[in-house]
């Protein structure tokens, strides 16, 4: 395992954690480590808009949107390397 597999694994986890805990696709994703394309797609949304939220941070807002862009990419470049994609 790769630190950017273990990077988004935790961004999933996250996201799951986040609300999305008691969904069927999070019980999927704990129990087979898959995901459907419409949790894709949500993810996709959710990863980006954490990168706009660390803008509207009073101080700091630099480094937490780098951080919350390199996650972002991170995610999305796992995400397509393990062929996941989202709807279109």
């Amino acid at each position: 395992m790769t630190n950017v597999d273990t990077l988004a694994e935790g961004l999933v986890d996250q996201f799951f954690a986040q609300g999305q805990a008691a969904t069927a696709q999070a019980q999927r994703w704990t129990q087979t480590g898959e995901l459907d394309r419409l949790t894709v797609s949500q993810l996709r949304l959710w990863a980006a808009n954490r990168a706009l939220d660390a803008l509207a941070r009073p101080t700091g807002a630099g480094p937490a949107r780098a951080t919350a862009l390199r996650e972002r990419d991170a995610l999305i470049g796992w995400l397509e390397a393990h062929g996941y994609r989202a709807l279109a």
